[in-house]
């Protein structure tokens, strides 16, 4: 019998090495029961962290790179991450997962399902394209809806060493309970069939930033924001 519904990991389809795309489809399955994606899915700095260590431990190569990211659709574009669109109390800046030198792995998209589209997928991969569509683009991803994801490197915010360096400590306490939960994975199903799954985790279990740190911005007029 099957406790739990597998997250939906069609945004794999583009990992062609099998061991990779089975093991970041258990890792992200493994965040999703954990309420990772809900609850820290806006921390695209934590995040980020937090999967390269899972896959450095894994053998692979894997590091957080530095970007922003632009959702483009028509004449509009929503700027994740960019330098000068900051709402109050938050920070510039955009961080990914780069694995391999092919694959660029995005686990920090909560901010855009809040503020752009609430069914947006929690994750996506891009094989790393350099300069793929423009000069610092070093990824690109066609859309289901039509529109397009590209991800740049040419401005980097200085907030997201600053970040990373502030959230060591918090990354490290939730990777602890990741790492419980390899240990002990029936127990912590089990326990998941008598909480509320969007329950905000124990803080004694996860002590990580509540607020989203990356920036986003949308320049899309009603008519053609996504839905």
């Amino acid at each position: 019998m099957t406790i739990f519904l597998q997250m939906n990991t069609a945004f794999l389809h583009v990992v062609t090495d099998p061991d990779l795309a089975r093991d970041l489809s258990r890792i992200a399955d493994d965040f999703d029961i954990l309420g990772f994606f809900h609850h820290f899915g806006s921390s695209c700095f934590g995040m980020s962290a937090m999967l390269a260590q899972i896959l450095t431990a894994k053998g692979y190569q894997a590091k957080v790179q530095g970007c922003y990211g632009e959702i483009r659709q028509g004449n509009g574009v929503f700027y994740i991450g960019y330098q000068g669109f900051t709402h109050q109390g938050q920070k510039e800046g955009h961080a990914v997962c780069l694995v391999e030198d092919k694959y660029l792995i995005d686990f920090g998209l909560g901010s855009v399902r809040k503020h752009y589209a609430a069914n947006f997928e929690p994750a996506l991969v891009s094989p790393l394209h350099n300069n793929a569509g423009g000069a610092g683009v070093i990824a690109h991803l066609p859309l289901d809806d039509g529109s397009d994801m590209v991800w740049r490197t040419d401005w980097i915010s200085p907030m997201v060493e600053v970040e990373l360096q502030s959230q060591t400590a918090a990354i490290q306490r939730v990777l602890a309970v990741f790492d419980d939960f390899q240990r002990n994975r029936v127990a912590h199903l089990v326990k998941k069939l008598f909480i509320d799954k969007d329950a905000s985790p124990a803080d004694h279990e996860l002590l990580v930033m509540r607020h989203p740190h990356e920036e986003v911005i949308n320049t899309l007029t009603p008519q053609q924001r996504v839905a």
